[in-house]
């Protein structure tokens, strides 16, 4: 589960054009893009996973992800995840155990867009790829490709060009694992209680809690 730009008025458009030189325009894209969803107060995210190799599915599901600031709720196969900001729930349904961690800021970043466009410019750097079309919609696709070594080489983001709004990304490993995640459905600025964000042993009887801290 592991995995918004601002530039002063004086040299953006020094900015905008050399990345237009450098990277085929993915740059003002990025922009554009890491600036609509720095706004949004809370996100949920119907999402598809799936794990590829060598052209063959490995694992496939579905979940839910709701997030809102540095909190979340995460659901990954039989388990769920939740995060209050402080500490982190790992809760494994099969065997109604919990485990609880100290929160840690890159727990949610595969599946919080806004973590990843944060600091895009400074963790990647950024290639147009080219425009498609997909479900009769004109999309964008863009390749991120980390500074610093890391188990994968790229993430690839494709984008919904009218709406402004990633479709799906995709984490290309260097043992030539693909993980993707499909965002099915995309729902913004939602009011979520604190309590969405917090593991309740009251609603899980018989639990066994594991305190990692």
């Amino acid at each position: 589960m592991k995995r918004i730009i601002s530039i002063l008025l004086c040299i953006s458009f020094f900015a905008v054009s050399v990345a237009q030189n450098t990277d085929g325009g993915a740059t003002p894209i990025m922009q554009k893009l890491a600036a609509k969803y720095k706004a949004f107060t809370s996100m949920k995210i119907s999402y598809t996973y799936k794990a590829e190799k060598d052209k063959k599915t490995l694992t496939a599901l579905s979940g839910t992800a709701i997030i809102k600031g540095n909190k979340y709720y995460i659901t990954f196969d039989d388990q769920t995840f939740y995060c209050d900001g402080v500490s982190m729930w790992n809760y494994q349904k099969s065997t109604n155990e919990v485990s609880v961690y100290d929160y840690e800021e890159s727990d949610e970043d595969a599946l919080n867009p806004a973590k990843m466009l944060a600091t895009w410019s400074k963790d990647y750097s950024a290639k147009f790829i080219r425009e498609d079309s997909e479900k009769n919609k004109a999309v964008q696709i863009i390749d991120l490709t980390p500074k610093k070594g890391q188990s994968y080489y790229k993430i690839r983001i494709v984008i919904d060009k009218s709406k402004n709004e990633i479709i799906r990304t995709s984490i290309y490993e260097k043992d030539n694992t693909i993980y993707t995640y499909y965002f099915d459905t995309f729902t913004t600025n939602g009011s979520f209680d604190d309590s969405t964000f917090k593991f309740s042993t009251a609603k899980h009887p018989g639990v066994e809690v594991n305190d990692m801290r």
